[in-house]
């Protein structure tokens, strides 16, 4: 018979919110933006020379487009639009940043971590809220 288990619990991360914090976030906000813009760019990039050939193709041989082109076409037109709605998302995220009280805890991550049950032990207690309160990459505290 066991006596023991090793289980994982999530550890929820919270950062308490400085000027520090805020700048490194709009900072990789503002980093994943221009990435993009950039892919945003290279996919209507594509879309306007598979477009220049479906042209080309249609004069050439009556007007038809193959299927490949068309999924072609509709696969770039819906990562298109994935990446504008998450461009989107991003600019709002942004914005609320701005708006985040100095020195209020927010939720960043998460993480497991293992806990010990034994056979007498309370489960609730083992299982309740673990966090680590970080300021500025810097673990200030740990509730386990």
């Amino acid at each position: 018979m066991v006596n023991s288990i090793k289980v994982k619990r999530p550890v929820t991360i919270k950062t308490i919110v400085t000027d520090v914090f805020k700048k490194q976030t709009v900072d990789e906000i503002n980093k994943e933006m221009h990435l993009l813009d950039s892919q945003i760019m290279q996919l209507e990039l594509q879309n306007k020379q598979i477009q220049d050939q479906v042209t080309g193709f249609s004069s050439q041989y009556g007007g038809e487009n193959p299927e490949q082109i068309q999924q072609a076409l509709a696969e770039i037109s819906n990562r298109l639009q994935q990446m504008t709605m998450l461009k989107q998302e991003l600019h709002s995220q942004r914005e609320s940043i701005g708006h985040l009280a100095l020195e209020n805890e927010v939720v960043t991550g998460s993480l497991e971590n293992y806990v010990e049950l034994q056979i007498g032990e309370n489960i609730y207690e083992k299982f309740k809220e673990a966090e680590i309160i970080v300021r500025d990459g810097i673990i200030q505290e740990i509730k386990a």
